[in-house]
């Protein structure tokens, strides 16, 4: 697909033009973009119109603007990307029957979208907004491969990025309406909603991050960390003049919440532009990292005290330093992280976006090779952010809700690019997990005034839990009427081992139809493979569990009547074994051989690390095993090797009526 996109700040500003060819199996495959894939689906469709796609996401709209009422559904869009997390707008592509038609955008209306981030959205207060550091523009040139007129082959679209607000900035209405993006759709945000987003902002009026730090003065910040950040909003289309001296920046620091109008220097001064900000803030402006191995001699620790920004910095360079890269066999073999990049820069960067700056105390973040990354917080979540249900062990935090305590570096460090403008914190976790890209994460709240993230490494769809669902195959393809595809294992598999943690005193993020897995959650409940359970606040916030039947691992006691024999005295691997057997027999209605038996065991024992000499010995014990409950015609053993449980709670022996024992 050819396209060339023109980029304009407004009336008067200078236009320039950026030739793009994207190749467009590369493009599919590797650009998560949400505009350049709703593109490419828009161009293959052109192309193959049997292909259909739906490129209208959460952060995706088409709006053709042909009609008034399409310039005000553009408005009532605009508003709900600001009040949630962002998004595009593409103007002059409609869809229809299934079928994108290209009208094109008339750029004689360039003024009408320009007005969008002055003219239309106000806030409690009734005032208009400018909102030039959230929208912008640009241009694209697109072939209509329908259009039969070769001189209107090539058309212009243009694109509307919406970055959202901060929690101190939202909400903002439209014609007296607040509107929010609720998967694909623009929905009214709820009285109840607004009186609680009011309350959040009146407490944040009282914030640490603009309180003043005593003893501090305006000597102790640097102006070239001032001018840096100048220029970097300056970007953005913003004119900000560079500070000759740190008096000169003294109504700068004062807009920026970084100095009060008396002269006191706030924490956000401190943190963000301060000389030596650890000598007034001492452990705020910390972080320890470390790397933990049992080999002493590749132990490492470093002790990081700074800027904000610096900590960021150097905080990633350690991590991303210490982590396990290899090599995959995909792009001719390029890398391949324990840990996707853009994660741990999000992780690091909202630790200090978002801890609590009136504890006194360090982040730390512990390396686990090939297990895990930890960051543990000062700080806690709000009680209306965690659903707890002790007597069901169920745990789960409710993502989406306003929760930083300081927005006001929140918003600047977004201006720094260090903190994404979509996705942030657990909607990101939760996206990376659903690509098979980490293990489920979860939160340990254990400790008062601590919040530790663990960021487990490896696969939500590992091998162990594709090997445990594929077990249940049978009955899964019996509720659900068809098999399963690879989204419905990812969501069954992030609902287990939530469940799994949830029992471990782990608090998990909640999967619910609101972010983005609506069409999953709505199959796999019809099939009642997932199920709601029913707490207090269950008519808001659906909470869901994984069918009970799927979360058995103990099959003693339909065991025990189908051998007719009491197992207490059986050995430890010849019940696990007599378990997988039963599972498969059961719920995949298929017999198994010992060698699909082995690595499940060697999980269970020895964890996911291989040691080629323990996973040996233990097979040829598993082997063993077999034979002796063949031997003893507890099992039947088919020609290729694999083993059945025999129903002896019906059988009788053709010898003397007596059953076997397996003692």
């Amino acid at each position: 697909m050819l396209f060339t996109a023109r980029f304009f700040c407004g009336i008067g500003c200078n236009l320039f033009v950026m030739p793009t060819k994207i190749s467009p199996q590369y493009f599919f495959m590797n650009d998560k973009n949400p505009i350049n894939n709703a593109l490419r689906q828009i161009e293959q469709n052109l192309r193959y119109p049997e292909s259909w796609q739906n490129c209208e996401t959460h952060f995706v709209e088409l709006k053709d603007l042909s009609s008034g009422s399409q310039w005000k559904s553009l408005n009532e869009t605009v508003c709900a990307f600001l009040n949630t997390e962002g998004g595009y707008v593409i103007c002059g592509i409609r869809e229809t029957e299934k079928r994108y038609v290209i009208s094109g955008f008339d750029t004689n209306n360039e003024d009408n979208l320009i007005k969008l981030r002055t003219d239309f959205f106000k806030n409690d207060q009734n005032i208009l907004l400018d909102l030039s550091d959230n929208i912008f523009f640009s241009y694209h040139t697109i072939e209509d491969i329908q259009e039969k007129d070769p001189n209107k082959k090539t058309k212009t679209i243009a694109v509307i990025e919406v970055l959202p607000l901060g929690e101190d900035q939202k909400y903002v209405k439209f014609k007296e309406t607040y509107f929010e993006r609720i998967l694909s759709a623009d929905k009214e945000i709820s009285r109840s909603r607004l009186q609680e987003h009011r309350e959040y902002k009146a407490e944040l009026e009282y914030a640490k991050e603009i309180s003043t730090v005593n003893n501090a003065t305006i000597e102790e910040l640097d102006i070239d960390k001032i001018n840096e950040f100048i220029l970097t909003i300056n970007k953005t289309g913003k004119k900000e003049t560079p500070k000759k001296d740190i008096v000169d920046a003294t109504n700068f620091l004062i807009r920026r919440y970084c100095l009060k109008e008396n002269g006191d220097v706030t924490l956000l001064g401190l943190l963000l532009f301060g000389k030596d900000p650890y000598q007034q803030l001492e452990s705020r402006a910390e972080v320890n990292c470390y790397y933990e191995t049992n080999n002493q001699i590749s132990r490492d620790k470093k002790y990081f005290q700074d800027d904000v920004l610096h900590l960021m910095q150097d905080t990633f360079a350690f991590v991303w330093g210490h982590i396990k890269v290899g090599r995959t066999h995909i792009g001719g073999g390029q890398s391949d992280p324990e840990f996707p990049e853009k994660l741990i820069r999000e992780v690091i960067n909202n630790a200090l976006a978002h801890r609590d700056y009136h504890i006194n105390q360090f982040i730390t973040i512990k390396i686990n090779p090939n297990e895990s990354i930890e960051i543990k917080n000062p700080g806690s979540f709000k009680q209306k952010m965690l659903i707890t249900i002790p007597q069901k062990d169920i745990r789960r935090i409710i993502p989406g809700v306003p929760e930083t305590k300081n927005p006001k570096l929140a918003n600047i460090l977004k201006t720094f690019d260090k903190i994404e403008s979509q996705g942030i914190g657990m909607a990101t976790l939760v996206s990376v997990c659903l690509e098979n890209a980490i293990d489920v994460p979860y939160y340990d709240l254990s400790i008062p005034d601590s919040i530790t993230l663990v960021v487990p490494s490896g696969s939500l769809l590992d091998d162990n839990t594709a090997r445990w669902l594929n077990a249940f195959d049978a009955y899964l393809n019996k509720k659900l009427k068809g098999s399963l595809n690879l989204q419905h294992k990812l969501v069954l598999a992030y609902l287990l081992k939530s469940e799994r943690n949830n029992q471990q005193r782990r608090y998990t993020i909640l999967l619910s139809p609101n972010n983005n897995h609506f069409e999953v959650l709505t199959t796999l409940k019809k099939a009642q493979l997932i199920q709601e359970i029913t707490y207090d606040k269950a008519d808001q916030i659906p909470v869901y569990v994984i069918d009970p039947t799927l979360t058995i691992d103990d099959f003693d006691e339909p065991i025990a009547q189908l051998l007719q024999q009491d197992l207490s005295s059986l050995s430890k691997e010849t019940v696990d074994v007599l378990n997988i057997l039963y599972r498969h027999n059961h719920y995949n209605e298929q017999a198994v051989k010992p060698s699909a038996i082995t690595p499940e065991l060697y999980f269970k024992y020895y964890g996911k690390n291989m040691n080629p000499i323990y996973y040996e010995t233990l097979g040829r014990k598993i082997r063993k095993i077999c034979s002796d409950l063949w031997q003893k015609k507890c099992l039947v053993k088919q020609k290729n090797g694999a083993y059945q449980l025999v129903d002896l709670s019906t059988k009788e022996t053709e010898e003397d009526n007596h059953t076997p024992t397996l003692f």
